[in-house]
Order: structure tokens, then C-alpha cells, then sequence
């Protein structure tokens, strides 16, 4: 997997700072955005938040605490970082564990640091690209078949939780278009 960093000056000093202009943007404009992983983490540096490196990695299915359970359900989601955020002022935190923040709201923008997408073809591809590139999760000592396991037994609840989250953020959507 290709390796970018909110914090990266050259990634900022490119299609990056252009992104977060964009966000900027679409906030002020009232248009809503869904980031997730490095998506949420250019809505906080956008905003005002910062974006550092971890202190360890996340790498696999992570229980969250949720504070909006339509918005954020409870259970665990994956997880392929090594970096957090810190909130932007404004924000309001709905989901974080014992790393890091995981969600917060900011208008009508929801960032996540976790992949709801992620299913087990979407998994394989990523471990392909990691096996192809420097090899991130060996180094750690994750191991490949294991998050695939787990990935295969939670896919039904995972989907679940998924389809609740689009529900919640699009519901808050409406609900933002109508004010």
C-alpha cells in the first residue's frame, strides 16, 4: 500500500492542500462529506485539527466506544493506520478507543479513522499491495490469515453495522438539508 501522511509537506504542498481546500469548501457550503481513514484524517487538518503519527499502528478489527450508536454502531471495525488526529474546534467526538479518536461531526462532515468498507475481497487486495510494497503488517506481526479469518466470521455483522452507519449519516444529512 502507498503510504501518505496528512503531515507529509510535499503531500500538503500538492494535491493535498488542494483536497483540504476542497473540504474547506464544501463546509461552508453545507455540503456533506463522509471521510474515512485518510479521508477523516484531511477533514480534521482541514479544520483546524492535527494529524501525527501513532504511537502504535492499528492493523485489524478494533472495538470503539460510540456516543451516537445510530450514527456510530457498536462492534468492531477495521482498522489499516498508523496515524491519528486530534479534533478540530467544533468537532464533536462520537466514536474513539484506547488509540485514538475514531469519528467526530463537524456540520455536516463525518470523518472516521476506520474502513467500513471493507469486506474480504477489498482485504486481499490491500494484503497484495502491502506483500508488494514494504511489507508493513509481516513487520508487525499480523498475520494475513488471521484478519482474513476474522474478517470472514464478522462479514455478516460488519455489513450489518455498515448499512446502519450510511443510514445514520445519511438521515443527518436529510435532517441538515431541511434546517
Amino acid at each position: 500500500m502507498i503510504k501518505r501522511q496528512v503531515y507529509d509537506d510535499a503531500l500538503r504542498g500538492s494535491w493535498v492542500g488542494a483536497e483540504m481546500g476542497l473540504l474547506r469548501d464544501a463546509h461552508d457550503a453545507g455540503v456533506a462529506v463522509l471521510g474515512v481513514c485518510f479521508g477523516g484524517q484531511l477533514l480534521a487538518a482541514a479544520h483546524g485539527g492535527m494529524v501525527t503519527r501513532s504511537p502504535a499502528p492499528e492493523l485489524g478489527w478494533f472495538d470503539l466506544d460510540t456516543d451516537d450508536p445510530t450514527l456510530v454502531p457498536p462492534g468492531p471495525w477495521f482498522q489499516w493506520h498508523f496515524d491519528r488526529w486530534t479534533l478540530p474546534p467544533g468537532a464533536t467526538e462520537i466514536s474513539r478507543n484506547p488509540q485514538a479518536s475514531q469519528a467526530f461531526v463537524l456540520g455536516r462532515s463525518l470523518a472516521l479513522q476506520f474502513h467500513p468498507e471493507l469486506d474480504h475481497a477489498l482485504l486481499l487486495r490491500w494484503l497484495a499491495d502491502d506483500r508488494d510494497g514494504d511489507g508493513d503488517i509481516a513487520k508487525l506481526g499480523v498475520d494475513e490469515h488471521e484478519l482474513l479469518t476474522r474478517t470472514d466470521a464478522l462479514q455478516d455483522s460488519a455489513t450489518r453495522r455498515v448499512h446502519e452507519l450510511v443510514r445514520g449519516f445519511v438521515t443527518r444529512v436529510d435532517d441538515g438539508a431541511r434546517r
